[in-house]
């Protein structure tokens, strides 16, 4: 028996129905009740706790009253139910009764059914008679048609009555069918052996007809009716006869065909084609107004000629190209051309033949042709030979071309995207296949010449040429853009290939490595400008060396070698902010311009022999016109409202930092020696000997000279070597060279100092005696920066005496003059402060 807790269980669903049935709403009566919630409802806050006597006394009452009611119903239930056997009874014996019933209908059906059967047996008997014997009267009638049908087509075909004799043949097939269940019938086997022999008859009679009815040649000597009733007997014999009789015909009408082209004749070549051609078009003619009424439309016989026609061509086109030994492109191409447009005529001819979905559709596209198709490769080596010789012009007419500022790319580009457009168009006529894809082929080998000979084989020989112009550096900026859009319209170029090669080729073009070729002709276009810009400030930079630095006594205005550097970078930055299509591009050549030219700038820097403090000061100056040029760079030859962007002026910032950095190294005196060093750390921060012996040889201190320096240096980094960068980099390339000098390996004979005297100097200098300029610069690189103004009166070096200097000083050079002075006399403090500490 089942336990307590599965009879009380019962599924959600059927309890939902039962509550909703009874209409119980109370929340207690829900199955999901869920105590604590309900408690929460009652009193959702401390003020409602004030009434829970209220709610205890309502829920007893309630608990009082399920109390009675439960009492109530068992008590009824446990009194003895005398009315339910009662009924119970009841029941029983109204089964039984109803049964009984059932029994009785059921034999009363037997009995009536038995005399339905007794009296509709004659009927049936009757029914049966009738079926019978009407479709043996049916069966009668079909074969007196039959025997009469067959007598009359016997008549009709000796008397050659083959329109009707076609008429009554398609009965006789008709109404033989219904007698093949009769062959073991002897007369009706025999009938069907008369209609047997009746088609083989009038198979014979078809055949013979046609023989004489035309000549050897094709021409037709019966008469059209006839030949035209003989093809209705066709029809109703079956395919079989009707193919006969067309191949018969197509091999008649084309036996000329074959007699006039054979391969040996000088006709059957390919530069006569056309006679081909034309041939079969004054046939058709022929057909069309001779013949068209023997056969019936549906046979199609016109273009049954046409599709054998087609066969033999192609046959005979193979052998013809086999047997030569390497046809003329011209000749091929002609003959070629020629044979699409043909068979394009045919197609259109019976377009309407494939629209109406015959049986045997007729498609005459590259029916012959085909026979073209491997001897393609002829057609793409002349192609090949054509671009190569393009591409091999373009080198001259790119350089000679007339250019009156209007033009954004070199004119060989469009003249050689021109040429590959009407070549695609005019292969994708001849081939969708294997040579369309060797076209593709050949199209990427081209680019890429086209590429390395004509865009960067140009700007190669415009960059060795001795004399930089605005037209050198225009032409370059031309391939620059070139190259750009070369690689945008490759890319449309290798979509319109994928559209008309076959399927099984898409997968496998790609002009990804002509694209790549493209973008890294753009980026050697821009190397390339940056280069020739650069050659151009170098005889500048060269007098800059030549300047007096070590014996400046006074800071004039900027230099003569800035204002022509200045001239020089805006004349060409112009011209190729001008020219440059793409000006993501000109950002770019920005970039790498200023990155390469304050490289090489600190190089210069560093190849000055000897740099005073004046002359220190001088070079920031120079240094602060320079970096106003360079952040003017993204404006040039820019039309319109253009602004410096960010990450270029940080770019130039941070270059223009390290050479300032490197000349206020310089600016430091070296008295005291502690402090050089300290503000060699501050500036520089590192622990390199190399770097601070070679600013050194740049104050003009000799290296017999520099082992004080060296020690000051060597103490004060093993005090604080976990702080300081093992290299700024400060120094270029050029002095570095590829190996690292350890910081030990230039130590004078003076290292043998007793590490008691070191720690004694060393204590004695006190770090926060830096006067606040130097506390303070971390944060401003730029603090002997000024920003001076050209107005026409720079003064040149040329003249060094000091009360002689002419020029007018603008405010923002005084200040940078007042900032020399405040830098030289805080220094002289600290030295005081120095000796007055020891």
């Amino acid at each position: 028996m089942p336990n307590v807790q599965q009879l009380e269980s019962v599924s959600p669903d059927l309890e939902h129905h039962v509550l909703h049935i009874l209409g119980v709403k109370n929340p207690l009566d829900a199955p999901d009740l869920d105590p604590t919630e309900y408690i929460n409802r009652l009193f959702p806050n401390e003020q409602s706790l004030s009434s829970v006597d209220t709610v205890i006394n309502k829920l007893q009452a309630k608990t009082d009253e399920l109390s009675i009611e439960a009492e109530r119903l068992t008590g009824s239930q446990s009194e003895p139910q005398t009315g339910g056997v009662e009924e119970l009874d009841h029941a029983k014996k109204a089964i039984q009764e109803l049964f009984q019933k059932i029994q009785d209908i059921k034999l009363k059906a037997a009995q009536s059914e038995s005399m339905v059967q007794e009296i509709t047996q004659d009927v049936k008997s009757l029914d049966y008679a009738k079926r019978h014997l009407t479709h043996s009267v049916t069966v009668l009638k079909r074969l007196q048609m039959l025997v009469t049908a067959v007598d009359q087509l016997e008549t009709m075909s000796r008397n050659k009555q083959y329109k009707e004799s076609a008429h009554l043949l398609e009965a006789v097939i008709q109404l033989m069918q219904h007698f093949k269940s009769y062959k073991g019938v002897q007369q009706v086997s025999e009938l069907s052996d008369r209609i047997t022999q009746l088609q083989k008859d009038l198979d014979s009679c078809v055949l013979r007809e046609f023989e004489h009815g035309f000549e050897k040649d094709g021409s037709l000597i019966g008469q059209t009716w006839l030949l035209h009733d003989t093809c209705l007997v066709a029809s109703a014999l079956g395919d079989k006869t009707k193919e006969k009789i067309i191949k018969r015909y197509v091999d008649l009408q084309l036996m000329d065909y074959r007699q006039i082209f054979r391969n040996a004749e000088e006709v059957s070549q390919l530069d006569n084609i056309s006679r081909r051609y034309a041939w079969l078009k004054r046939l058709l003619k022929t057909l069309d107004e001779k013949h068209a009424d023997i056969f019936p439309p549906q046979w199609f016989v016109t273009a049954r000629v046409c599709e054998q026609f087609c066969n033999y061509t192609r046959s005979d086109m193979e052998q013809v190209l086999a047997a030569s030994p390497q046809p003329d492109v011209k000749e091929l191409l002609h003959g070629l051309q020629l044979t699409i447009e043909f068979e394009a005529q045919l197609t259109k001819r019976y377009e309407k033949l494939i629209k109406l979905g015959v049986d045997r559709p007729f498609n005459f596209t590259r029916s012959i042709s085909s026979s073209f198709q491997p001897y393609l490769w002829i057609y793409i080596d002349a192609e090949d030979q054509t671009l190569t010789s393009m591409i091999n012009s373009y080198v001259d007419s790119d350089m000679n071309a007339d250019d009156d500022g209007s033009m954004v790319v070199l004119p060989s580009s469009t003249d050689l995207f021109y040429f590959y457009r009407e070549t695609l168009v005019q292969c994708a006529k001849f081939s969708t296949g294997k040579a369309f894809y060797d076209l593709c082929q050949l199209f990427a080998k081209h680019l890429h010449a086209y590429c390395n000979t004509v865009l960067l084989g140009g700007v190669l020989r415009n960059e060795k040429s001795n004399n930089l112009s605005t037209e050198n550096l225009r032409y370059i900026t031309l391939a620059l853009n070139t190259a750009d859009y070369c690689c945008m319209t490759t890319s449309q170029l290798e979509e319109k290939l994928k559209e008309k090669v076959d399927d099984e080729y898409q997968e496998k073009i790609s002009f990804e490595t002509v694209k790549e070729a493209f973008m890294s002709a753009v980026s050697q276009c821009i190397d390339s400008a940056v280069r020739s810009i650069e050659s151009c400030c170098e005889p500048h930079l060269q007098q800059m060396i030549k300047l007096p630095w070590s014996v400046l006594d006074t800071v004039g205005d900027q230099s003569e070698y800035v204002s022509q550097l200045q001239d020089v970078v805006k004349r060409y930055v112009t011209v190729i902010g001008r020219t440059v299509a793409n000006k993501r591009y000109f950002r770019t050549f920005g970039d790498r311009f200023v990155e390469s030219f304050l490289s090489k700038y600190i190089t210069y820097i560093f190849r000055c022999k000897h740099i005073s403090e004046i002359g220190a000061e001088q070079m920031l100056l120079d240094t602060h016109a320079i970096k106003t040029l360079l952040l003017d760079i993204p404006l040039m030859g820019v039309e319109g409202a253009v602004t410096v962007p960010t990450l270029y002026g940080k770019l130039v910032s941070k270059g223009i930092s390290k050479a300032e950095t490197l000349l206020k190294t310089v600016m430091t005196p070296m008295d005291p020696i502690d402090g050089y060093v300290e503000n060699y750390i501050f500036l520089i921060g590192d622990s390199n000997m190399t770097n601070f012996s070679r600013i050194l040889e740049l104050k003009g201190v000799k290296k017999p000279e520099q082992g004080p320096l060296l020690d000051a240096f060597q103490r004060r980094i093993m005090q604080h070597s976990n702080d300081l960068a093992e290299n700024s980099n400060i120094l270029p390339v050029t002095e570095t060279g590829n190996t690292s000098i350890p910081a030990s390996s230039n130590l004078p004979s003076a290292i043998t100092t007793s590490l008691s005297t070191i720690a004694t100097s060393a204590s004695n200098f006190n770090p926060n005696s830096l006067p606040p300029f130097a506390r303070n610069m971390q944060g401003s690189p730029t603090l002997y920066s000024a920003s001076p103004t050209t107005d026409g009166s720079s003064s040149p070096f040329g003249n060094t005496g000091g009360g002689n200097r002419t020029g007018r000083l603008n405010e923002n050079f005084r200040k940078l003059v007042m900032t020399g002075m405040a830098f030289r006399k805080d220094l002289q403090e600290r030295r005081e402060q120095q000796n007055r500490r020891t």
